[in-house]
């Protein structure tokens, strides 16, 4: 061993550098291949929040859509006063709100059928009482017909409204409610502003 030592040490002197250079570059090529942990990053380490439903109130809702109005009952019925109905109600919802009519009612008169408006005044009389001075809900209101309540015939008292435009008003307040204001009835068709200032002093929507 010694012999091949001595032999061979000036060619183990030239290679030996390049067999650490070579030992070197593969220890650290290795080193490089190992596969390193990505860090978790910090949002998929936190725990999601369980999703909460909010609550959102509604107003009407039933928020909606019903806009209260308020009626005066008199007569005949168990509990007569002011009541708050909605829009839409009739004149049974409003009488079976009052407790219902008393014996004595005479609803041969009554339209049980009419819708309510705001401010209005029912009077459910007893036989025989039809012809006193009483509130009527169909009549003239200060001399002016009421656009909320009138039937077609009074309707059509009105200067410039004959059947068809009588008609028509009484679709337009079943389909959209009641009128607010009395400028509103010259959304019938046929009815400009012209016309609607020849009747605007015979009409009213209290």
């Amino acid at each position: 061993m010694k012999n091949w030592v001595l032999t061979y040490r000036r060619q183990l002197l030239y290679t030996s550098p390049f067999i650490l250079i070579i030992s070197f570059l593969l220890f650290f090529n290795q080193s490089d291949q190992e596969p390193v942990a990505s860090p978790l990053t910090q949002q998929s380490m936190e725990q999601k929040p369980d999703p909460v439903t909010e609550q959102v109130e509604t107003d009407t809702a039933t928020e909606s859509v019903t806009n209260e109005i308020h009626v005066d009952v008199k007569g005949q019925v168990k509990h007569p006063g002011v009541y708050r109905m909605k829009e839409g109600d009739r004149v049974i919802d409003l009488i079976a709100t009052a407790g219902g009519e008393t014996a004595s009612a005479d609803m041969t008169s009554v339209n049980l059928a009419q819708k309510l408006s705001d401010e209005m005044v029912i009077y459910i009389p007893v036989p025989g009482e039809q012809d006193l001075d009483i509130p009527d809900t169909v009549e003239k209101e200060q001399g002016k017909v009421n656009l909320n309540t009138a039937d077609q015939a009074e309707l059509e008292t009105i200067p410039g409204v004959g059947p068809a435009k009588a008609l028509a008003i009484i679709e337009f307040r079943e389909s959209n409610g009641a009128f607010k204001e009395i400028e509103e009835i010259m959304s019938i068709s046929g009815i400009g502003q012209k016309t609607f200032d020849k009747l605007k002093e015979s009409i009213t929507v209290k």
